[in-house]
């Protein structure tokens, strides 16, 4: 044995036991090749995508399948992740030891002789002209070329690179290299290629979050090489958020120019809103004034300029309680009390409007425990639903108002038998300057009673108001709830 590798001192070959385990290696597989252990697997140096492959024609050896002569063709992997393709013929020894002669394969100086043609002037102005990180490996897992962005992207020089081993874009720790490299002969083996999100490690050390493309290249039949492509995320993800930014911007136009339309809306509404009882008070008060009135006409008179009266205060309220409750500065007095005895003085309220349309107002209110309220405000909420459920409704229908315990709070519910309100419509009522066209000419008001209820529960007493209906001509619900516990003194 000791006579063999004397005698093929320059020639690169490793001498293994039937195991695989490397007992002696030549200079020569040191210089062309790589310095090994002895007493390691020789499949250790074995590419991991051929490292079954070899085992399986290793141990065939062993057997009666063992062909002298016969050639294997692999690819060997050092510890700093190169790849060199190679071929081995195995030889028997009468002390039941294996020479294993090694070469260069030939194939692979071929795609090398492909690289030092196809790199011409024209392609690495294509190449330094894309803006993307681009770099080609060829079949060993060796970078042959890359271009200016991928440079500047790792902080490398070109000259650094080229002649580099894949896997260390990826990792300068030797496993995590050697992972990396193997990823880039499973894309060889297997001739595919996809997108994918990888991680590249620059000069600095800083991991680069990147989007991996790429082709498989060849020269006719033979498989030459991989071209990457690479794109820094971070750039993507600035641009994704410049186009995210632009389209919030072009929505929010949208909204303002929407919200622009409503508040024009609402200034024509409430103009005429201020108009009408204006123009009714005025008029009677100018009958009353000639003096030539009937006794019974004077009552009426009187009474159609006080109800005039009451709606233009109460448009005029409402406006200044959404301009304060906007503005964050309306005022809440909280006093622990009962919630039912409030529920009772708005029905009284609005009782002779409810006579007045021929609409019935049942009760069932059951909610005992006290709570911290605002009773003016909560008995404003309470006529504001109350007042709409008669607004809304036909003649000879009835309105129901209830209360009860739920949930640690009470939840208090005002239904009507009206014309209901379509399911796209729910929220909307709640929007201020935003009326529901279908019921913009059964009713008269600015709309602005069901915003200021819902902040006044929501923000003034930290509860919920919501609405209920089925649809059009199905009669709506509106509910709110407030918890027994919370006391804010707002």
């Amino acid at each position: 044995m000791e006579q063999i590798l004397a005698n093929s001192k320059a020639q690169p070959l490793l001498i293994v036991n039937t195991e695989g385990e490397i007992k002696q290696s030549s200079d020569g597989f040191s210089q062309i090749f790589f310095p090994v252990q002895t007493g390691e697997a020789v499949s250790s140096y074995i590419h991991p995508e051929d490292r079954a492959e070899f085992k399986t024609w290793f141990n065939n050896l062993n057997t009666q399948q063992f062909r002298a002569g016969q050639v294997k063709n692999l690819r060997l992997i050092d510890q700093k992740g190169m790849i060199l393709s190679v071929m081995v013929r195995p030889e028997q020894t009468p002390d039941q030891t294996y020479i294993l002669w090694f070469w260069e394969d030939k194939r692979v100086r071929e795609t090398e002789d492909y690289w030092q043609s196809a790199l011409t002037p024209a392609m690495e102005a294509v190449l330094t002209s894309i803006l993307d990180g681009v770099f080609l490996v060829n079949v060993e897992g060796k970078l042959v070329e890359v271009n200016p962005a991928l440079c500047q992207m790792l902080g490398y020089h070109k000259f650094e690179l080229i002649g580099m081993s894949v896997g260390m874009l990826f990792s300068r720790d030797e496993k995590e290299s050697q992972k990396a490299t193997s990823r880039f002969a499973r894309i060889i083996k297997f001739n595919r290629v996809k997108e994918m999100n990888i991680t590249l490690e620059d000069r600095s050390g800083n991991k680069l979050d990147v989007t991996y493309n790429g082709a498989i290249i060849r020269e006719g039949s033979q498989l030459v090489g991989i071209l990457g492509i690479v794109r820094d995320n971070r750039d993507s993800k600035i641009m994704r958020d410049l186009h995210q930014k632009t389209e919030d911007l072009e929505n929010a136009m949208v909204q303002l120019a929407a919200r622009d339309k409503m508040k024009d809306d609402f200034l024509s509404l409430v103009g005429h809103e201020l108009r009408t009882p204006l123009a009714n008070i005025l008029g009677y008060a100018e009958f009353l004034d000639e003096g030539n009135v009937k006794e019974g006409e004077r009552k009426e008179f009187i009474g159609v300029i006080y109800q005039e009266s009451r709606r233009l205060a109460r448009l005029v309220n409402e406006i200044l309680d959404l301009s304060r409750l906007e503005a964050g500065r309306l005022i809440y007095h909280h006093v622990l009390q009962p919630l039912d005895p409030v529920l009772l003085e708005a029905v009284d309220a609005v009782r002779a409007e409810a006579e007045q349309k021929r609409v019935r107002i049942s009760k069932n209110l059951g909610a005992g425990p006290e709570l911290w309220i605002d009773r003016d405000r909560i008995k404003q909420v309470a006529i504001n639903l109350l007042i709409n459920a008669v607004k809304y409704s036909n003649s000879e229908t009835e309105t129901k108002i209830s209360s009860k315990e739920l949930d640690g709070g009470i939840m208090v519910a005002v239904e009507d038998q009206g014309m209901g309100i379509a399911l796209e419509n729910l929220e909307k009522v709640f929007e201020k300057f935003s009326r529901v066209e279908s019921l913009e000419h059964h009713t008269q008001g600015a709309g602005l009673g069901l915003p200021i209820a819902k902040k006044i529960i929501e923000e003034g007493h930290s509860g919920r108001m919501w609405l209920e209906s089925q649809g059009l001509g199905k009669g709506s619900t509106f509910f709110f709830w407030i918890p027994k516990q919370v006391k804010n003194a707002g």
